[in-house]
């Protein structure tokens, strides 16, 4: 069920942009860990100004106990910049699965290779997951150490907590962007549509704590899943975790109904 040719060529076709995506995300946190000892000697004039704030403001980028640690890094690093590349990452990941062979006119030679489409879309699978494990990596490694350095007292296992939700989230962005390329079999369309779906998600996902409707859908946002489980201050929530995962599942298997079934060309 597994290629090793086609993970590999997946892989090195890319590794520019494989090492730039990790580069690009450890250098985020470098900044934000970079900032923090100046919040941190001024912290009654930064509560000071973040109590300043509309309620309302803070309550749709949720931010909780700033100057502390755990607040300061959750704010800065779970809530948006770095939720985002994690879905972009995943968005175009997973648009490449079902879509890059047929446009770039690789197509043909890969179907005719003497393996199932199943074992071509399990190694595409493979690359993509790779990718966003090398990226999620990249992100613990740079935050443990940098927290570390900075004397900051955040539990490893809640680091993992969070390098995990991040891990989940583009998985799934991944997932969907993939099934939408086996149905349309146009990457623009998979990448976009994904995306889409993804900002319009984390606009609910803001507004929620302000119109009781938008709050009603919270138990089936993917931002809730994941980044909402505020995993640097509770750790690993399983029970999310496993919804987030059990959803790229069921998006990943119809994915391969739907690549099956469609008519390759290239």
């Amino acid at each position: 069920m597994f290629h090793k040719a086609l993970l590999s060529k997946s892989m090195t076709d890319h590794l520019r942009g494989i090492v730039g995506w990790a580069l690009g995300v450890a250098a985020i946190v470098v900044i934000q860990l970079s900032v923090y000892p100046t919040i941190r000697s001024s912290s009654s004039d930064w509560s000071s100004l973040i109590d300043a704030f509309p309620d309302a403001f803070k309550e749709i980028i949720r931010i909780n106990d700033y100057t502390s640690e755990t607040g300061y890094l959750t704010t800065e690093l779970m809530s948006f910049v770095v939720p985002f590349i994690f879905i972009g990452l995943g968005c175009s990941w997973g648009a490449r699965v079902t879509t890059e062979d047929e446009e770039s006119g690789f197509a043909d030679i890969a179907i005719a290779l003497p393996i199932s489409r199943a074992s071509y879309l399990v190694s595409r699978f493979g690359a993509s997951l790779t990718v966003m494990l090398i990226t999620t990596t990249s992100f613990l490694t740079t935050t443990i150490i940098g927290a570390r350095l900075l004397g900051m007292s955040i539990s490893v296992s809640k680091f993992l907590a969070g390098g995990t939700c991040l891990f989940l989230l583009g998985t799934l962005a991944m997932s969907l962007a993939s099934l939408i390329g086996s149905i349309t079999g146009a990457r623009a369309s998979a990448l976009g549509l994904s995306m889409a779906f993804a900002i319009g998600s984390f606009l609910v996902y803001s507004l929620a704590p302000l119109v009781d409707f938008l709050d009603a859908t919270m138990p089936i946002n993917m931002f809730d899943w994941t980044i909402g489980t505020t995993p640097l201050f509770d750790g690993f929530d399983w029970a999310k975790m496993m919804t987030t995962a059990a959803i790229s599942m069921i998006c990943a298997l119809t994915t391969f109904y739907f690549f099956d079934k469609r008519n390759i060309s290239g």
